[in-house]
């Protein structure tokens, strides 16, 4: 799938559902900015949601992750609007200067990001004496108030993991989800692998299965197969995916050298 492609499919969906990957953590040669940029020009004016596998938080640090930038809710009315689309221009616009329509609900865009696997930014109790979850630099010393053990980061590498610091976002996500089903949705799953397959890589195949309008776009270097179920409606890509999407920032097509797989 080329360039042309993608923005053919992303101009003909309602919503887009993104999954990061292991691809996706910063590695010793830094992180990967312009993959994040030139993913959030792709579908900064969709109905998108992400769930990241990268637990160094670095997509907070970014525009897909701004806490200042909103978009719409999407499925939400604001309450008191009455209009109707059989009603006549003229009398629309008398309605609204006399009852002024109010603005739909609009959201950050930091709350269409779920992390599962949690956040090294985001301290914890090493013994998980608690479940109280602290900001970086909250605690000065790094030590439990509570029981005085080290803090870790909140991920799932902690010996218990306190899943309550991405909950709320989780739900917001599966309630997000469930308003995919009959909608054109592109599936966007990006450097996933088997460390962890329940999180996105099995989900995901089983969103595109059962919704007929889906297409699944799987973009790995090592396992980029895709299941014969959805033949038809996903494709596979043998290659870097962080260099594969920073690509798109660039005036150049994303290099396949690893060639296309399965099912188109």
């Amino acid at each position: 799938m080329d360039k042309i492609k993608l923005q053919e499919q992303l101009a003909d969906c309602e919503k887009v559902l993104i999954g990061l990957g292991e691809e996706w953590k910063a590695g010793p040669a830094g992180w990967p900015e312009k993959a994040y940029e030139a993913l959030y020009e792709l579908v900064r004016e969709k109905d998108y949601f992400i769930v990241t596998m990268a637990t160094d938080a670095r997509i907070y640090e970014t525009p897909l992750g701004s806490r200042q930038e909103t978009v719409e809710v999407p499925g939400q009315m604001p309450d008191g609007d009455l209009c109707c689309e059989a009603w006549e221009e003229g009398l629309r616009e008398k309605f609204n200067r006399i009852f002024p329509p109010k603005q739909k609900p609009r959201e950050s865009r930091w709350e269409r990001i779920v992390a599962p696997c949690g956040n090294e930014t985001w301290r914890q109790c090493s013994r998980a004496c608690t479940k109280d979850i602290w900001e970086p630099g909250e605690i000065p010393d790094d030590c439990c108030p509570h029981c005085g053990a080290p803090l870790t980061g909140n991920t799932t590498e902690a010996q218990v993991y306190i899943q309550e610091g991405y909950l709320p976002q989780w739900e917001r996500y599966t309630h997000w989800l469930a308003g995919t089903l009959n909608k054109k949705t592109l599936i966007l799953e990006l450097g996933v692998g088997f460390g962890n397959p329940g999180v996105i890589r099995f989900p995901f195949e089983k969103a595109a299965y059962f919704n007929k309008k889906a297409f699944l776009l799987r973009v790995n270097r090592r396992f980029p197969q895709i299941a014969g179920e959805l033949y038809g409606r996903a494709a596979g890509i043998g290659a870097d995916s962080v260099e594969w999407i920073a690509a798109f920032s660039a005036d150049k097509e994303p290099d396949v050298s690893g060639g296309k797989v399965m099912l188109e």
